[in-house]
């Protein structure tokens, strides 16, 4: 076999290196391209990725500098194809030395703002986030200094433009956030410390107690998947907003959902699925 043109399938026999600089400069001029699953060492072609690899396996036709996976051993034609091949197979994070037990780990791993970066934006005070869940804690929490919005103004804007109930919950009776606040009258002498009335959870102190309740642990789910399958409820939606991230129920794509989060925020459109 000779280096061949993977468009015309001209033959080049001008000796091997020859062939190539022959052929290479063929595809140049005429635009025309190699084929597809060419070996990176010697002529020889294949009808896909499957034959090729077994053959530059079989006969060492890897080039030197080629990408090995850091688990198994086996050589690639890129470090994208590697990473993927580690993720993927191994379930393996080279950049940061971590196994993980299974798919969903690593997938919320590599969608975290370690690998992501700061990649959206508050609409109001331009702070950049890691991730959707990122900017909804930010603006939920009332956090940013330029929207006067927290989780009950939230839910209302939400509310007005999601008529439909797609990811909001119809609460009937619902009237805003509930409020708890504990007292010295919460301690419990027997395990000596603050008890939850509500989930009888423990805390060393008082104000540790006060921030659970001030938490959304205690409210009402306000949200819920819109995977018809799942439905699952939330009390936030930031917590929302990280379940559909994680792809745990196949609803929506890691980056569907920073885009949503983005129309959410920055528009007065309905919410539609």
């Amino acid at each position: 076999m000779s280096p061949t043109c993977g468009t015309c399938w001209r033959e080049f026999n001008a000796g091997y290196d020859g062939g190539f600089k022959a052929r290479n400069s063929h595809c140049q001029a005429l635009g025309h391209s190699f084929p597809d699953f060419e070996c990176d060492t010697c002529d020889e072609y294949f009808d896909d990725e499957d034959d090729r690899r077994e053959h530059m396996d079989f006969y060492g036709h890897w080039p030197d500098d080629a990408p090995e996976c850091h688990m198994c051993y086996d050589r690639f034609s890129n470090k994208t194809e590697r990473k993927d091949h580690e993720h993927r197979e191994h379930l393996y994070c080279a950049e940061c030395d971590r196994e993980f037990n299974n798919w969903n780990n690593i997938q919320q791993h590599l969608n975290s703002s370690r690998h992501r970066g700061s990649v959206i934006e508050c609409p109001f005070c331009k702070k950049t986030c890691g991730t959707a869940t990122g900017l909804t804690h930010h603006l939920e929490r009332g956090s940013c200094p330029k929207a006067p919005l927290d989780r009950d103004r939230l839910y209302r804007a939400v509310r007005e433009r999601d008529p439909q109930g797609i990811i909001s919950n119809k609460t009937i009776e619902w009237y805003g956030e509930k409020t708890f606040e504990a007292s010295g009258k919460s301690w419990n002498s027997k395990f000596e410390a603050y008890e939850c009335y509500l989930c009888h959870q423990l805390f060393n102190a008082l104000h540790s107690l006060n921030s659970h309740l001030t938490s959304p642990r205690h409210q009402q789910n306000l949200y819920h998947c819109p995977g018809r399958p799942c439905r699952k409820e939330f009390t936030t939606l930031a917590g929302l907003v990280n379940h559909l991230e994680s792809e745990s129920c196949g609803y929506m794509r890691f980056q569907a959902v920073q885009s949503g989060i983005r129309h959410l925020v920055s528009s007065n459109r309905r919410i539609t699925m």
